[in-house]
């Protein structure tokens, strides 16, 4: 992405969402994909990316934590201004899409559902922050998101993002985690992962594996509780599905 804010006094982040041509052309594919749906599947809301993630795009990444220790004011100003943006957004799609959910909501990547607003929360662009700066700036951003998230999940996306875990479990409205270990990591069973995920089970909070291979079910049940677990697999064929199935009641343990 080519930055665009140059200058945070001339920055405006403010759109107009009922002419802006590329939001109406989301609006659009959404509304076709519900009218085509047809109680055949969910709708789930298009990827919109969180306020500090897109702004790192708009602004560039090594310039806003630059920004962010330099001038912490007017990033405080355009997170909490794209923040506001998001929430309004999420709920025109939601409204859209529900219908076609049982009147919950899905993220279809992540697998999950939720009898009402479940959002992804998510920054990316934390990796390259420290803690300090993921508690001044990224949790505020995130407790703003819980205002209007009854089924929060927070996507927690690989090896950079595991210093933040102590900020994210002190987050007593967070509901759950999704893990990511990320292109080029040993896979979701590996024991390194094994105490993190015990770490969120222990402070309450569901945990979501959504990437995880059929080989690794029995060893990952072997070490965490079934209790708010939500693991995503895909099997080869419907037989080794089935088989799966069947044998997974008996490695599930509380």
């Amino acid at each position: 992405y080519q930055s665009i804010i140059e200058d945070w006094g001339s920055t405006s982040l403010a759109f107009e969402r009922a002419t802006e041509p590329l939001y109406r052309a989301t609006i659009e594919a959404t509304r076709y994909y519900v009218e085509q749906s047809r109680d055949r599947y969910m709708v789930s809301l298009p990827e919109l990316g969180a306020a500090t993630d897109d702004l790192s795009l708009m602004r560039g990444m090594q310039p806003l934590v630059l920004d962010m220790m330099e001038q912490p004011e007017p990033v405080r100003a355009a997170i909490a201004r794209l923040t506001e943006t998001w929430t309004d957004v999420h709920e025109e799609l939601y409204q859209m899409a529900a219908p076609t959910s049982d009147d919950g909501c899905c993220i279809a990547w992540m697998q999950s559902w939720a009898p009402g607003r479940h959002f992804q929360m998510s920054c990316d662009f934390s990796a390259v922050l420290s803690p300090r700066l993921f508690d001044e700036f990224i949790v505020p951003e995130i407790r703003a998101y819980l205002e209007v998230n009854e089924y929060s999940v927070y996507h927690w996306d690989g090896p950079d993002a595991v210093k933040f875990l102590d900020s994210l479990l002190a987050i007593e409205e967070l509901d759950a985690i999704q893990w990511t270990q990320g292109a080029g990591s040993p896979p979701a069973s590996d024991a390194r992962w094994i105490a993190l995920y015990r770490r969120i089970q222990e402070a309450g909070k569901r945990l979501i594996l959504p990437f995880v291979e059929v080989g690794e079910v029995e060893g990952l049940l072997s070490e965490i509780s079934s209790r708010g677990l939500l693991i995503g697999t895909a099997a080869s064929n419907e037989e080794v599905a089935r088989d799966l199935l069947a044998r997974v009641a008996r490695w599930t343990r509380d």
